[in-house]
């Protein structure tokens, strides 16, 4: 029997089983589970790098204190790990203005990071403002 009412079950999420990085707007970067065993085992800390050639960022494990070095925090309800790169972000004038997201690639010599892209307009012109990430889709279950 069907009462008409479609029910909200959330948004469909990504597998934390594939190595991927997300900047949220400010610089706060998301690593799935994927992506932190890439890292390597026990990671807690790492250190951020930039290539200005390549715009590439990158992540290495870094000892607890090390200079430089920022904490993998767990997020709530979720194996992925956050990193709050605002100030690394900041200091090579990088600018995240949407959340984009970013397949992790493996740099070699302990580094795993993604390359930082700009999106351009349909003609090739000048970069167009960064894109958000396709919104998740819902489901829904009627009852």
């Amino acid at each position: 029997m069907s009462t008409g009412f479609e029910f909200f079950e959330g948004p469909t999420t990504e597998s934390t089983d594939v190595p991927r990085i997300t900047i949220r707007r400010g610089g706060l970067m998301v690593l799935t589970r994927a992506a932190v065993e890439m890292l390597g085992e026990g990671v807690g800390q790492v250190q951020i790098g930039y290539n200005p050639e390549t715009r590439a960022i990158g992540l290495r494990a870094a000892d607890n204190g090390a200079r430089g070095s920022y904490r993998l925090r767990e997020q709530r309800n979720s194996v992925s790990r956050l990193v709050d790169g605002k100030r690394f972000f900041a200091h090579h004038g990088l600018t995240v203005e949407k959340a984009r997201s970013f397949g992790a690639q493996d740099f070699g010599d302990g580094v795993v990071g993604f390359v930082l892209e700009e999106e351009r307009d349909g003609d090739g012109s000048d970069p167009a403002p960064a894109k958000a990430p396709a919104k998740a889709k819902s489901k829904t279950r009627k009852q």
